[in-house]
């Protein structure tokens, strides 16, 4: 925490602060351009890594904090989570308590053996050059979960 309460100050370093992976930051970057993010679907992500706090325990936000925290519509979230969803990103984990359903938890277990995937493909330094063929091929393995298996 010193390293960011004398980076940021106090008053934002008391607020909390995630972790996230270099890799995540320029996940678009590894893809093609029909399988990249949108804006709202990476500040989803990035919020579910922010709420990520213990590895055995999945974070669940509601669609309306996350909505909020992103300053979009409930039904953008939806969406996002959906395709994050669809493309074996993030998997949907239902939960109940009391015996009432309550917000979904998000597996972000696939986020990381996809990232993984791609520190393979790039170890050790941040690589400089990302060719169209990287791309494909990383891309491909997106909404594939059989393919990273078999890695």
């Amino acid at each position: 925490m010193s390293d960011v309460l004398e980076k940021w100050g106090r008053p934002v370093a008391e607020r909390g602060f995630a972790q996230i992976p270099t890799y995540l930051l320029n996940l678009n970057r590894f893809l093609d351009e029909e399988h990249r993010l949108t804006p709202i679907e990476l500040l989803v992500l990035f919020q579910l890594v922010g709420n990520w706090w213990k590895k055995d325990e999945d974070p669940f936000p509601s669609m309306a904090t996350l909505a909020s925290r992103c300053g979009v519509s409930t039904r953008q979230v939806q969406r996002a989570i959906n395709n994050l969803d669809k493309l074996e990103l993030v998997s949907r984990v239902k939960r109940q308590k009391r015996r009432m359903i309550t917000s979904n938890a998000y597996s972000l277990q696939p986020l990381v053996e996809f990232l993984t995937e791609i520190a393979k493909a790039f170890p050790n330094e941040y690589p400089r050059r990302v060719t169209k063929e990287d791309r494909r091929l990383l891309s491909s393995k997106i909404g594939s979960s059989n393919e990273l298996d078999e890695t």
